[in-house]
């Protein structure tokens, strides 16, 4: 690859993450740890295209300072390289498990070897035993500096442990297609691994970031953005799979009670605490491979896979205990309290009508409370 192309793969790799700063924009502002990372990919990477570039450029000339710059540039390509690696991981178990407890426990080791190597590289300015440069400011990259190609593949793998394991423990929705992002990389590390001379590497961070921030905008449409449970699309999407496949399900309809009163009592803002108040019970109340929707207003709905009605009942019981122990709390000025409506899907039914039945069991439960509040 000639210096030219190197020039405009590079250039598209910029322009693709400049494009991807501002389009992105509006989901930093949520301010979560998951879209700082990811700001920080996008710079980093942005960053190792232009210093790429101009270490190419610097490559094999003698005008004033390009030895400085073939130096400077390689040593940050290079810890650009196993920097976002690891930043990688940290995004991918923000992603998924959403707790920053997790950090501390598992990523400050994981960290280790991302010191290491950066501790090398400042060795290596004075040794040379990662990469050099000959009399003619020629770039020889040295057998040691392989490893920072191999800890790049380590780091990702991880990553592909980290969310093999948490969907096989989740019922979870696969938003985060982690291949949209490895791939790219895979095909443009190997190849600058290979051959030195041409530069695909970055210009594939780049694409695998842009894929990567198109699954987020993916998820954020299946997502209620007050109680971050999946919303009515994408249960109308699993029910619509579920219908096709003919699979045995159970369906759990809660509905607050007394809902408008909180409304009125205390206010709306009260009333959003209280509905994420519900959803965290809810989300505690369900069984593990289950997946837990805000259907409409107040109203909630549990699908999970279910043959007969006492697996049902279980998640009834399991909702009333975590009820319990959140107005036993002290927590809220308010109490919450639930109707809920049971039916199981059969493979063979109608799903409007699994819905409906939901519906009716849940209002026949409402409606005898209101019964006896009026009484």
């Amino acid at each position: 690859m000639n210096l030219q192309s190197i020039i405009v793969a590079n250039s598209i790799g910029i322009a693709v993450l400049i494009i991807l700063q501002i389009s992105s924009y509006l989901v930093r502002q949520r301010k979560k740890p998951s879209d700082r990372i990811f700001t920080v990919m996008i710079t980093l990477t942005s960053i190792a295209c232009a210093s790429e570039t101009l270490s190419f450029i610097a490559d094999g000339r003698s005008f004033v300072g390009a030895h400085v710059i073939a130096v400077i540039t390689g040593t940050l390509t290079y810890a650009i390289n196993v920097s976002v690696s690891y930043l990688w991981c940290i995004y991918v178990d923000l992603r998924l498990y959403k707790e920053k407890s997790r950090l501390k426990k598992y990523y400050s080791w994981l960290g280790l070897p991302t010191v290491f190597l950066l501790g090398g590289l400042v060795l290596n300015l004075k040794l040379g035993f990662l990469f050099s440069f000959d009399e003619n400011n020629v770039y020889h990259r040295e057998p040691l500096g392989y490893i920072y190609f191999v800890s790049v593949f380590l780091y990702l793998g991880f990553s592909v442990c980290v969310r093999y394991r948490y969907y096989k423990d989740s019922a979870k929705a696969r938003f985060f297609p982690i291949w949209m992002f490895l791939l790219p990389i895979i095909i443009g590390t190997t190849a600058q691994f290979l051959v030195y001379g041409i530069s695909l590497a970055w210009c594939s961070v780049a694409l695998g970031l842009l894929g990567t921030y198109m699954s987020l905008q993916n998820e954020l449409s299946y997502i209620d953005p007050l109680t971050q449970l999946y919303n009515r699309n994408y249960m109308d999407h699993v029910l619509a799979d579920i219908s096709r496949k003919g699979t045995h399900i159970g369906g759990v309809m809660i509905d607050i009670d007394f809902f408008k009163s909180i409304n009125d009592m205390y206010g709306h803002s009260v009333g959003d605490e209280a509905l994420i108040s519900a959803a965290e019970i809810i989300r505690k109340s369900k069984p593990a491979k289950s997946i837990a929707v805000r259907f409409a207003g107040d109203e909630f709905i549990i699908i999970t896979k279910a043959e007969h009605e006492l697996e049902l009942m279980n998640i009834d019981k399991s909702l009333r205990t975590q009820l319990n122990k959140f107005n036993t709390s002290g927590r809220s000025e308010y109490q919450l309290s639930f109707s809920v409506g049971k039916a199981l899907f059969n493979g063979t039914n109608n799903i409007d009508s699994f819905l409906n039945e939901m519906d009716d069991n849940m209002y026949s439960e409402k409606k005898r409370k209101h019964c006896r509040s009026t009484a």
